[in-house]
C-alpha cells in the first residue's frame, strides 16, 4: 500500500512539472501594442527590480498570445 502511494505521489509531482518554465523560451519585450525578440538576459538586457511591470513575455503557442513571463523592468544593455 506504501509502494502505491510513493508511486502516485512520484507521478503527480512529474505530471505537475514537466512543463517547461516561460525563462527557457524565447523572451519578448512590449512597446506600445507590438512585442519584439528581447535577446539574451545578461548580455542585451537585464530585467530590474520592479513591482508592477513585467519585464518579458513569452509567445503561448496553444492560445496564440503573449503572456508575462518576467516581472520588474527591462533595462537594455547594449
Amino acid at each position: 500500500m506504501l509502494s502505491v502511494a510513493v508511486v502516485v505521489a512520484v507521478g503527480g509531482v512529474m505530471a505537475t512539472n514537466s512543463k517547461a518554465p516561460c525563462s527557457s523560451l524565447p523572451q519578448f519585450f512590449k512597446s506600445g501594442n507590438n512585442f519584439y525578440p528581447a535577446g539574451i538576459e545578461g548580455f542585451d538586457y537585464v530585467c530590474e527590480f520592479g513591482h508592477f511591470s513585467t519585464c518579458t513575455y513569452y509567445y503561448d503557442s496553444v492560445s496564440a498570445t503573449y503572456k508575462p513571463c518576467k516581472s520588474g523592468k527591462i533595462l537594455w544593455l547594449r
